[in-house]
């Protein structure tokens, strides 16, 4: 289907990522997959495809039993496609992680093992939040979601959001500079300076 939506899955276990690749492609998405962390990154950074969706085991090499890799992973998908919906799976039934998970941004989080109908509802609310997304920027809204120390004062929870939707509105432009200054009201010299003072980069391909 090439207009089927780009779930990235990411699993350490051949057979159970096998498995769940073959059940997301008969349910008509399109589908890529990782092993660890850093394939994982390297595939969403290369990838020609617009992933949109992901489904991330929190338990990933070298430390399968900790979800310490799997909340790395995604705390940099998240910076660098703020977009993303990660569906995160783990094995550890912590009301903290999952609390954790959902603090950095996670879409939803589901308890291992997860049946196919599990993820399947978890993948279709995703996508309905996709669609609705995309909505309001064809509209010229936004809608992120921030999580931070209120502690931290509002001048930096302020920053937090200027970050978010800078590199919200250059991910939906591709990165097209000109195209998301247009878009964000500001002029490219403008643009320049907040990407470097956020040290935003384009992904090397």
């Amino acid at each position: 289907m090439t207009d089927a939506h780009v779930v990235l899955v990411v699993e350490d276990d051949a057979s159970l990522r096998d498995w769940w690749c073959g059940s997301l492609e008969e349910m008509g998405y399109g589908v890529l997959s990782a092993g660890s962390a850093a394939e994982a990154l390297k595939i969403a950074r290369q990838s020609a495809a617009p992933i949109e969706l992901a489904v991330l085991d929190l338990g990933l090499p070298p430390h399968p039993n900790q979800p310490t890799e799997g909340l790395q992973l995604l705390r940099i998908l998240l910076l660098e496609r703020p977009g993303l919906k990660v569906i995160v799976l783990t094995g550890q039934d912590e009301p903290s992680i999952a609390l954790k998970a959902i603090g950095m941004g996670a879409f939803d989080f589901l308890n291992k093992p997860a049946s196919s109908q599990r993820v399947r509802e978890a993948l279709a609310r995703a996508v309905l939040f996709l669609q609705a997304e995309k909505q309001l920027s064809t509209d010229g809204q936004a809608r992120m979601t921030l999580t931070a120390p209120i502690s931290e004062g509002v001048r930096e929870f302020g920053e937090a959001a200027q970050e978010r939707l800078v590199r919200s509105v250059l991910a939906d432009c591709q990165f097209n500079v000109a195209q998301a200054a247009r878009k964000l009201g500001l002029t490219r010299e403008h643009l320049y300076y907040f990407m470097k003072k956020f040290g935003i980069e384009r992904a090397a391909s």
